[in-house]
């Protein structure tokens, strides 16, 4: 499914084909070109927009175990070839890839469990800084005694 490359995420140009409702073929023909005209790879190999950027090289083993080429699709690659792609699969494609990167990033953000020492001892330190912070504008640290206004 999703791949990660150099610790950025990305999407396979297999996924990005089920997702667009296409052969892979017909992705690996329009990033890489054909006889009769360029791919985006190479026009924006020419143009020197970092083609690492948008899409990386990378290969799979299908089901008879032969090597083929294949893509891994940056967030901006998936932007790129939605762009290009228009009409109701333009639209659809459009909201799975967005999905599907949103999921990545909220793993990559989910706060990891702490013990509980690790917590207790948190809690002390913003319990200090406040009552230091309070102390300074010369606020008392009492619930009852002081009234905040929102």
């Amino acid at each position: 499914m999703n791949q990660l490359s150099n610790q950025v995420n990305t999407i396979s140009s297999l996924e990005v084909a089920e997702m667009m409702e296409v052969s892979h073929r017909d992705i690996l023909r329009k990033l890489e070109g054909a006889k009769d005209r360029k791919g985006y790879i190479q026009i924006l190999a020419e143009a020197q927009m970092g083609v690492s950027d948008y899409f990386i090289e990378s290969t799979y083993t299908d089901g008879s175990g032969k090597t083929n080429k294949s893509y891994n699709c940056t967030k901006l690659g998936c932007e790129f070839l939605a762009n290009k792609f228009t009409g109701e699969k333009g639209i659809l494609f459009t909201a799975k890839y967005v999905k599907r990167f949103n999921e990545m990033e909220q793993r990559k953000i989910l706060p990891k469990p702490k013990s509980d020492n690790t917590a207790k001892l948190k809690r002390l330190e913003i319990m200090d800084m406040n009552q230091n912070t309070t102390s300074e504008h010369g606020f008392e640290n009492s619930r009852e005694t002081r009234k905040e206004s929102f």
